[in-house]
C-alpha cells in the first residue's frame, strides 16, 4: 500500500495565534477568499469530501480540496500567510477515519478550538483519490474555478481505496459508509425512507434501480472505466440491485 502523505515537518511561520481579523468573515466567505487566492496562484483545486458529495446530491458539509502533491506545501503556506493556522487533526476523526483524515494539511477557519466546533479547510494530496486529469471537469463555484471528478471516477476511486485498506480498519469502514451514501443519494435518489404505504407506492424502488443500472451501464458504454477496473461496473449494478453488499467489495487481506 502506498505510504500516507504527511508533511515532512510542520510549517512554523505564522503558526502562533492568528490575527483575529482573519476570522471576522463567515466561514463560507473566508473559504471563498482563500480559494480565490489559491486559484490566482495557479493552484488546481479538485473538489473532494463533502463538497463533492453535495455535487452528487449527498447532504454533507466541509471544505476539502485535492491538491497536486508537489503543490501541496506551497498551497498550505498561502493559507498560513492569510492567518489561517495549521491545526492538528481531530483525535476522534483520526480514530474513525485513520489515514483518510490524517493525510495533508488542516487549516483552521474559525476561532472555536473545541473538537466539536472547529472547522477547517483541508488540503488533501492528489495521490490519495488518484484522479486522472481526463477524469476532471472544470466548473466555477461562487466565482472560483475548481474541478470536479466525473461521477464514475468517484465510484472507481472509492473502490480503489477500499482495496488498499484492511476490511477491519477505520479507513475501509469510512469508505464503505461513503459509498453507501453515494449509492443511496446519487444513484437511487433515496433521500428518505418511505414511512407508509402511500409513500412506498409513490417511491418506485424498482424504477429507481432500473434507472441507476442504466446510468452505471452508460458509464461503461462511454468507456469511462480505466483498464482493469471494468469490474466496478458489474459490482455497482449488483449493489443497486441489492444482490451484493458493499462490505463484500475487495479489500486488503487482513
Amino acid at each position: 500500500m502506498s505510504p500516507v502523505f504527511e508533511p515532512q515537518q510542520p510549517i512554523l511561520h505564522n503558526f502562533s495565534d492568528p490575527d483575529k481579523d482573519a476570522f471576522d468573515l463567515p466561514p463560507v466567505e473566508l473559504v471563498r477568499k482563500a480559494l480565490l487566492k489559491l486559484a490566482a496562484h495557479g493552484t488546481q483545486l479538485i473538489v473532494w469530501g463533502a463538497l463533492l458529495d453535495q455535487h452528487l446530491h449527498v447532504p454533507r458539509i466541509d471544505f476539502t480540496f485535492v491538491i497536486c502533491n508537489d503543490e501541496l506545501e506551497e498551497a498550505s503556506e498561502i493559507l498560513t500567510s492569510m492567518h489561517l493556522p495549521l491545526t492538528a487533526p481531530r483525535p476522534l476523526l483520526l480514530l474513525t477515519e485513520g489515514d483518510l483524515y490524517r493525510s495533508g494539511y488542516h487549516h483552521r477557519i474559525t476561532n472555536k478550538l473545541d473538537d466539536a466546533s472547529i472547522r477547517c479547510i483541508r488540503l488533501v494530496p492528489a495521490s490519495l483519490p488518484a484522479f486522472a486529469q481526463d477524469e476532471l471537469e472544470p466548473i466555477t463555484v461562487d466565482g472560483v474555478p475548481v474541478y470536479v471528478p466525473r461521477t464514475s471516477a468517484v465510484y472507481a476511486s472509492i473502490t480503489r481505496l477500499m482495496k488498499k485498506y484492511r476490511r477491519s480498519g477505520p479507513e475501509r469502514r469510512r469508505l464503505a459508509s461513503d459509498l453507501e451514501l453515494l449509492v443511496n443519494y446519487n444513484l437511487l435518489g433515496v433521500y428518505r425512507a418511505p414511512t407508509d404505504e402511500d409513500d412506498s407506492e409513490e417511491f418506485d424502488m424498482e424504477r429507481q434501480v432500473a434507472e441507476a443500472e442504466s446510468t452505471i451501464r452508460g458509464w461503461g458504454e462511454a468507456g469511462e472505466w480505466r483498464e482493469g477496473e471494468e469490474w466496478v461496473e458489474d459490482a455497482l449494478v449488483r449493489i443497486v440491485r441489492d444482490e451484493m453488499c458493499i462490505d463484500d467489495l475487495p479489500s486488503r487481506s487482513d
